[in-house]
C-alpha cells in the first residue's frame, strides 16, 4: 500500500455516540454535520475493520469540517484510536492506544470547510481485519481551542502515512 492512500472514510452518520457529551447531529444547507460544542469535550465514535490492504506503521487523521459562525479563532481535535481484539469485553473497553491533536483555524467565511490533518502512531498494533474503535474529541477545554461556537464535522480520513 502507498502512502497517503486511504483506509477508512467517516461521514456524521457513521457516528456511534458516547452516552454523555456526545456531537450532536444536525443540518446545514442539506448537509449531515455533527456539531461540536464549545465549552464541553464532545465526542463521537466510529468502529470500522482494518481493511486488507493495510500493512501496519503510522496512520494519518485528516479532519474536514466548519464552524456555524465563527469566522476566526483556533478549534483543537484528538483522533484516538482504539483495537478492539478477540477477547475484548465491549463493558470495559481498554485503553486508547493511538492518538494524535490537531488544530485548525476558523474559515474566512462561516461554512467554507477547513481540511485539518494530524499523524499518529498505530501503537495497538492493528492489522488487516481487526476491528477498531475511532475517537474524534473536540477538546474545547483547552486553552489551544479559541473558536467561539460549534465546529461542524464533515467528514474523518484515516489514511496510511
Amino acid at each position: 500500500m502507498a502512502s497517503g492512500d486511504s483506509l477508512l472514510v467517516f461521514d456524521p452518520l457513521s457516528n456511534r455516540p458516547p452516552t454523555v457529551d456526545y456531537a450532536s447531529v444536525d443540518l446545514r444547507n442539506g448537509f449531515v454535520v455533527l456539531d461540536f460544542d464549545d465549552t464541553t469535550d464532545e465526542k463521537a465514535f466510529f468502529q470500522a475493520v482494518v481493511p486488507s490492504h493495510y500493512r501496519g506503521g503510522q496512520l494519518l487523521a485528516v479532519v474536514t469540517w466548519t464552524s456555524s459562525t465563527a469566522t476566526t479563532g483556533d478549534a483543537q481535535f484528538r483522533v484516538e484510536t482504539t483495537r478492539l481484539n478477540s477477547g475484548v469485553n465491549l463493558d470495559a473497553l481498554p485503553a486508547v492506544d493511538g492518538s494524535g491533536d490537531v488544530t485548525g483555524t476558523a474559515p474566512a467565511t462561516s461554512g467554507q470547510l477547513v481540511v485539518s490533518q494530524t499523524p499518529f502512531i498505530n501503537a495497538g498494533g492493528a492489522v488487516a481485519g481487526d476491528l477498531l474503535l475511532i475517537g474524534l474529541t473536540r477538546l474545547a477545554s483547552t486553552g489551544a481551542d479559541t473558536l467561539v461556537g460549534d465546529t461542524e464535522f464533515v467528514s474523518l480520513e484515516i489514511r496510511e502515512a
